[in-house]
């Protein structure tokens, strides 16, 4: 019978040490368990990559539905490019507009840095890519002109 004590105790052979053993586990998993908050943050922040990744998907589509000729080439694979980040920035700037707003009505519910680093993620990288793509674009199309 001390054999049963011993392993529902995890060894230690006493009884109260199983009920001590017991009582730590709540504490255990809610100390591991994010915050409210900190969960909010993290769909808050998927959110908006999947909205910024349909609005920029959206533009894309609407490009070569309506403005991409039938042969992409170089010149018009470009403008693919540009419309699909155009998308990604134009949805990076509504989500930093309405953080703004937000921060502005009850400023405790948004903080700086999320302020911050949703304007640098959404809007101001996905424009430094769409540079970076337009002057690749331009010093290929100069090596390959001459």
């Amino acid at each position: 019978m001390s054999g049963r004590s011993r392993s529902a105790a995890g060894g230690t052979g006493s009884p109260n040490a199983a009920n001590v053993q017991a009582a730590q586990v709540p504490d255990i998993i809610a100390a591991a368990t994010p915050s409210p908050g900190a969960r909010r943050t993290v769909t808050g922040l998927l959110l908006r990559f999947i909205s910024c990744g349909l609005i920029a998907l959206s533009f894309g589509a609407i490009w070569r539905v309506t403005l991409a000729p039938a042969v992409v080439g170089p010149g018009s694979a470009l403008a693919g490019i540009f419309f699909l980040l155009l998308g990604f920035i134009l949805g990076g700037v509504l989500w930093y507009l309405r953080d703004a707003r937000r921060r502005r009505n009850h400023p405790e519910l948004v903080s700086d840095e999320r302020l911050v680093f949703s304007f640098i993620v959404f809007a101001v990288m996905p424009l430094a890519v769409l540079l970076l793509v337009g002057l690749v674009w331009l010093v290929a199309l100069l090596i390959g002109a001459t």
